[in-house]
């Protein structure tokens, strides 16, 4: 690990350390308000649309990659569920946005769902198709929920199925270990409640969360989704959680969504005698393709 980086850590470590100072008197919590106009967008990847749906699967389907890997893993990670999806007969199509520097979903939540509708347009013209269905997993799925909620994108979507998402519940433990922070002294959507301060210090020191920043409860992109009901009148929502995600955190509890109609499914109960899968490699399980295929046609 780099000087500059081991600092940064712990920098961040004698932040929350002081936060706890103030937890036995928080104020109310101030929303968090991050600069969008210095997250930029960040690029998309679009497949050729060379696929007409017939009569059997009327619906196209997009698929939303997470953002674990780089556009370089992409056809290793989707491969599986692209494979299964055309071999059930339908038209499948990835779709990567938000891309800064290869990583998928790097960029402002809100031009990112705006890149989803704009590519969901052009799938439904290019197509013929009233609606899509569309299959995202981990940071796609807040995506898509931004984007059939806030950007009214719910007329023209028939299923939601959404793997390991983070939604309610998430305590963001699970993001600060990607940047090798372990056993902080608070969680960092605690700290965030008590300090909304420690937010602008986060993606000062680690720009790369600034987007994951928009996902804390306490922003104003996380509850323009999460503040009132999340689901559409017209939409189905099915979603997949694995008990050994150690991003959507915690597991479990971050990414189910319980509110009526939605099928809410763990993997280990469900295929207690499938391999063992985790956040990222839930999307490649046989297992996990065959349930999606299964909401699909339900």
């Amino acid at each position: 690990m780099r000087t500059t980086l081991r600092a940064r850590i712990a920098l961040l470590g004698i932040a929350l350390a002081g936060v706890l100072a103030i937890v036995a008197t928080p104020a109310a919590a101030a929303p968090i308000r991050i600069d969008t106009s210095s997250i930029p967008a960040g690029t998309v990847i679009e497949p050729a649309l060379d696929c007409t749906p017939g009569p059997g699967h009327p619906h196209p389907v997009v698929v939303l990659p997470g953002a674990d890997g780089t556009t370089d893993h992409t056809a290793a990670q989707w491969n599986p569920m692209l494979t299964a999806l055309r071999a059930d007969g339908g038209c499948a199509f990835l779709f990567q946005g938000g891309i800064i520097k290869g990583q998928r979903w790097a960029g402002d939540v809100p031009s990112e769902a705006r890149q989803v509708a704009d590519f969901v347009t052009r799938v439904r013209a290019a197509t013929g198709a009233d609606k899509v269905d569309i299959v995202a997993h981990s940071a796609g799925a807040f995506v898509t929920q931004y984007y059939l909620k806030v950007l009214h994108g719910a007329p023209f979507v028939r299923d939601a199925v959404l793997l390991a998402p983070e939604s309610r519940g998430c305590d963001g433990t699970g993001l600060l270990t990607q940047y090798g922070i372990t056993n902080p002294p608070m969680t960092p959507v605690q700290a965030a409640e008590v300090a909304p301060y420690l937010v602008s210090a986060l993606t000062i020191m680690f720009p790369g969360m600034a987007p994951a920043m928009q996902m804390s409860p306490t922003s104003e992109v996380y509850k323009a989704v999460f503040d009132s009901p999340v689901t559409q009148p017209g939409v189905h929502y099915s979603v997949l959680a694995t008990r050994n995600d150690h991003i959507a955190t915690p597991a479990v509890t971050c990414s189910l969504l319980t509110e009526p109609g939605v099928v809410n499914v763990v993997y280990e109960d469900r295929f207690p005698t499938s391999p063992a899968v985790d956040h990222s490699t839930l999307r490649s399980s046989p297992a996990t393709t065959a349930w999606v295929i299964e909401q699909l046609h339900s």
